[in-house]
């Protein structure tokens, strides 16, 4: 229970989110304090983001227990909460026989170079069967076939994924590009 600042407790940070609006120009008298604060930008990313997953990691999310939420696993496993859902996800349609899941594990395991996006699930498959858990009852199955705590029931991850996906045409991280638009709002105020 995240405790309010009225009940005594601290709440927990805020975070800066992506404006998906038409940058405005800003006026030079109020420009320094948006410069200023784009210095202090800071994305904290977890330190095996990007990185191969282990067995054991796998393991550590499917054995998670469903009172435990994708924030604790994922600070524990150092990953995004958006990995440990992901992973968490792929479990739960292999055990529900859901969403082709079964399939794209069959698809990797014919053609791995060509079927490379399905190696997730075939992970977690493998964990999967060497656990027993495709030879338990589906009653069974179905009852370990849970998602972790989440913040809401749409919540799909802390987005940091797709704040460092490279786009055609755009840099690779907020940072560069919060220091690319200070440059172009630099040039333009620039006395000719």
């Amino acid at each position: 229970m995240n405790e309010t600042p009225e009940s005594g407790g601290s709440a927990p940070p805020r975070r800066l989110t992506v404006n998906p609006e038409t940058l405005r120009l800003v006026p030079a008298e109020r420009r320094d304090f948006w410069e200023k604060l784009a210095a202090d930008v800071e994305i904290n990313i977890a330190s095996q983001f990007g990185k191969r997953w282990t067995m054991l990691a796998t393991l550590t999310v499917i054995l998670a227990s469903p009172d435990e939420t994708y924030e604790d696993v994922a600070s524990a496993l150092n990953r995004s909460p958006g990995a440990i859902r992901y992973r968490r996800q792929a479990m739960i349609h292999l055990l529900r026989d859901e969403h082709s899941a079964v399939d794209r594990v069959e698809a990797y395991r014919s053609d791995p170079k060509k079927f490379h996006k399905y190696s997730d699930y075939a992970q977690v498959a493998d964990a999967l069967e060497q656990l027993g858990y495709f030879e338990l009852p589906v009653r069974e199955q179905f009852a370990l076939a849970v998602p972790l705590g989440q913040p809401t029931s749409s919540w799909r991850g802390d987005g940091s994924s797709a704040a460092l996906t490279q786009r055609k045409g755009r840099d690779s991280s907020l940072k560069e590009e919060v220091a690319r638009l200070l440059d172009e709002a630099r040039a333009y105020d620039a006395p000719s």
